[in-house]
């Protein structure tokens, strides 16, 4: 048992220190990025320093509990974050590999390799170049998931873990109770509307990861925290270790942080189911005072809180772009009637 206990521990901290290590990255090679710009005379602060990006984590009370109940997820978000290490550095092999083994582990990191082949090939010019990189990191991404597989088989003799692990996961085949947004539904629903549902909620994990990284191709780190958001809400078996994950990822941008408007609000129903979802499930299982309803609303409030930041962290990338692009000497009245008109036209 020590030697477990141990092992998440450094598994912990070794996410503490690539995060750490992405950041001192972003702030090297996104220097135009980072560098002090002017809004109507005020300066924008500078982002984040690795080592508060890595304490942040570290120190997240979702961090912290996933370590101490040993949560498997953990795995998989150290794969996940050194696949973003390694494509902020242009490693294509070990980048690919690390999202092959976060796949491997938990399905849906599969779509973090959009967001992961725009860092490698950021500083690539010419589009056939490009393309050339994305094809070498598409067959890299695919033999090493193979080989993954084939090991797997070797080890087991048998090919019965994809249904136990891949089947259960898109399928939603146990109900058991979670933070998640769908065992309560699929528990209330008729038989035959299940597998309509199941494939529309299975749709919103996936279907986002397109249009989410063309139209912020330009934020590569910010799509990856966007992405893991979305898994972490919409996917079947949510826990609190996908919380720590993207809540992680989320300081690696912090320069969007003075544009957020529900900062408080967001805050306020992450600390209120935190504090509530433990008493439910307590009231609920244990004592038999209460019912699933409670339980599933405290989770309802969980996720709007997640999506919430979601829209807000996103609202926030896109106004602070488009001061960015707009003219030094536009300020005040001028920038937000500018900024009104773009939304509009969009």
């Amino acid at each position: 048992p020590l030697l477990v206990n141990l092992l998440y521990i450094l598994a912990d901290l070794a996410i503490g220190y690539m995060l750490l290590q992405i950041t001192d990255i972003k702030d090297m090679d996104y220097a135009k990025e980072k560098k002090i710009m002017h809004y109507g005379g005020k300066e924008e602060e500078p982002g984040m320093g690795g080592l508060s990006v890595a304490t942040l984590y570290l120190f997240n009370p979702y961090t912290i509990a996933s370590c101490i109940g040993r949560s498997t997820i953990l795995y998989s978000n150290a794969a996940i974050v050194a696949a973003i290490w390694m494509g902020m550095k242009g490693n294509k092999s070990l980048a690919m590999f690390s999202i092959a083994a976060a796949t491997y582990l938990s399905l849906y990191p599969a779509m973090l390799i959009i967001p992961v082949i725009l860092m490698i090939t950021r500083k690539i010019n010419g589009t056939d170049i490009t393309k050339k990189v994305a094809m070498q990191c598409s067959g890299l991404f695919a033999g090493s998931l193979v080989a993954l597989f084939l090991l797997s088989f070797v080890l087991v003799n048998s090919w019965d873990f994809f249904g136990s692990v891949y089947g259960t996961i898109l399928t939603v085949s146990d109900l058991t109770p979670n933070l998640g947004l769908c065992w309560y539904f699929f528990i209330e629903m008729f038989d035959q509307f299940r597998p309509f549902f199941l494939v529309v909620f299975q749709i919103h994990v996936f279907i986002f990861a397109v249009p989410v990284s063309i139209k912020l191709r330009n934020y590569p780190l910010f799509v990856s925290f966007l992405l893991c958001a979305i898994m972490g809400t919409f996917k079947g078996y949510p826990s609190v270790g996908d919380a720590s994950l993207y809540l992680g990822l989320l300081p690696l941008s912090s320069e969007i942080f003075k544009y957020m408007r529900y900062s408080f609000l967001t805050t306020n129903l992450f600390l209120y189911s935190t504090l509530l979802a433990p008493i439910f499930w307590y009231l609920w299982v244990y004592v038999g005072s209460g019912n699933a309803n409670f339980f599933y609303a405290i989770g309802l409030v969980y996720g709007i809180g997640e999506i919430i930041l979601m829209i807000d962290s996103t609202f926030a990338l896109l106004r602070r772009d488009f001061e960015a692009r707009s003219p030094p000497e536009t300020s005040g009245e001028d920038a937000t009637l500018g900024w009104d008109r773009e939304v509009m036209q969009k």
